[in-house]
């Protein structure tokens, strides 16, 4: 527990500093209650520290990968390579943190989030943008922090060569957005 004490702390540092108190009371509050045995309170205290934490950091996108498929967090099939067919689907796997909560409306909290690409040459030039090429919706009695998000995309038209992709996440909760990218090439 002392450890995982000190890396809260240590993120505490990076957050703002309202929150970075709160943070780590909550986690001293966590290792108490586990000292006097209570386990299940000290989890309770340290999910108390994480969504200080969750709330307080900003949108990032995490673990980005090409996939041949994805049944869920943590469970997918890796692609071999980023070298796709002409008119080939390209597969994404992401795993969303720091997004916002909202209600929809039946006392459910609601996770809403949506991406917007960007597809650049292998020079750098932009060839595209498009918005909301994707979303998720989720509405759960929990703030669910296991979240993936599973994107199809169709590059229909896109000649042989090699591609940057920019994504730009969208929290609907929130203002907070994140960048994230990713390599692709066509093959010829």
């Amino acid at each position: 527990m002392k450890s995982i004490l000190a890396a809260l702390m240590a993120l505490a540092i990076s957050v703002p500093a309202a929150f970075a108190g709160e943070i780590t009371d909550r986690a001293a509050e966590a290792e108490k209650a586990l000292q006097a045995g209570d386990g299940a309170g000290a989890l309770e205290k340290f999910r108390g520290a994480e969504e200080a934490l969750w709330q307080a950091m900003p949108l990032a996108v995490q673990n980005v990968k090409q996939v041949d498929s994805a049944g869920g967090f943590g469970i997918y099939s890796e692609r071999a390579n980023h070298i796709y067919k002409p008119g080939e689907k390209v597969v994404l796997y992401m795993e969303p943190v720091g997004y916002g909560y909202g209600s929809d409306g039946l006392g459910n909290s609601q996770i809403a989030l949506s991406v917007d690409l960007t597809v650049l040459s292998d020079s750098g030039e932009a060839l595209g943008t498009f918005e909301k090429i994707g979303s998720v919706q989720v509405a759960s009695r929990s703030h669910n922090r296991e979240l993936f998000f599973k994107l199809d995309l169709s590059l229909d038209g896109l000649p042989p060569g090699k591609y940057k992709c920019n994504f730009l996440m969208h929290d609907q909760n929130s203002t907070k957005t994140a960048l994230f990218s990713t390599d692709i090439e066509i093959a010829g």
